[in-house]
C-alpha cells in the first residue's frame, strides 16, 4: 500500500483492476468516484467512461490529482472536495459509483443515486470480515447484490460505524 498522507493509502492496483472489471464501464457512463486519493483510479475511470466526478475529503489530494490528470491530457473529470462517506447527490443519478474506502455499515445511501441499470462497487464490513459487492439497479425499487470477493480496506473517514459492544 502506497501512503498518500493523512494516514491514507492508495488502493492496491490488483483491487483497483478488479473494481474496474466488475463495473463493466461503458463509454457513455456518468461515474462517481468516492475517494480521489492519488488520482490513479480516476484516470482509469476517465479513460473508460464519459465523465467522472470524483470527491475526496482532503483538498490537497484533489489538487495533486488535478495536476497529474491534466498533465496526462485527461479532461473528462471533475474533482471536488467534500465528505461523501454517507452519499453524494451532486451531478447524479450515476451509471457507475465506485467507493474506494470501506463502509463498516452500509445502508443503501449510494445505490439510491444510481440510474436504472447502474452499477455500484462497495466494500462493507469491518476487519477481518469485509466483502466487496457489486450492486446493480434493476428498476426504481429493485437492486441485485452480488458478492465479489473478500478483502480488507481502510474505512472512509466519517463512515457510519456499527454499534460497539458494551459490557
Amino acid at each position: 500500500n502506497i501512503p498518500l498522507g493523512h494516514g491514507q493509502v492508495m488502493m492496491q492496483p490488483k483491487l483497483e483492476a478488479r473494481l474496474v472489471q466488475a463495473l463493466e464501464i461503458k463509454p457513455d457512463d456518468l461515474i462517481l468516484e468516492v475517494g480521489t486519493g492519488s488520482g490513479f483510479l480516476t484516470a482509469l475511470l476517465a479513460s473508460l467512461g464519459k465523465q467522472v466526478y470524483s470527491v475526496d475529503i482532503f483538498p490537497e489530494f484533489a489538487a495533486a490529482a488535478q495536476q497529474r490528470l491534466s498533465s496526462h491530457g485527461l479532461s473528462n473529470f471533475t474533482l471536488e472536495t467534500g465528505d461523501a462517506a454517507q452519499g453524494w447527490d451532486a451531478h447524479g443519478p450515476y451509471d457507475v459509483i465506485a467507493v474506494t474506502g470501506s463502509l463498516p455499515v452500509y445502508s443503501g445511501e449510494f445505490q439510491d443515486n444510481l440510474k436504472v441499470g447502474g452499477r455500484l462497487f462497495v466494500i462493507t464490513g469491518t476487519a477481518p470480515a469485509m466483502g466487496a459487492w457489486l450492486i446493480t439497479r434493476r428498476s426504481q425499487d429493485e437492486w441485485i447484490t452480488e458478492s465479489l470477493f473478500e478483502t480488507e480496506v481502510s474505512a472512509l473517514l466519517n463512515a457510519p460505524q456499527p454499534p460497539a459492544f458494551v459490557l
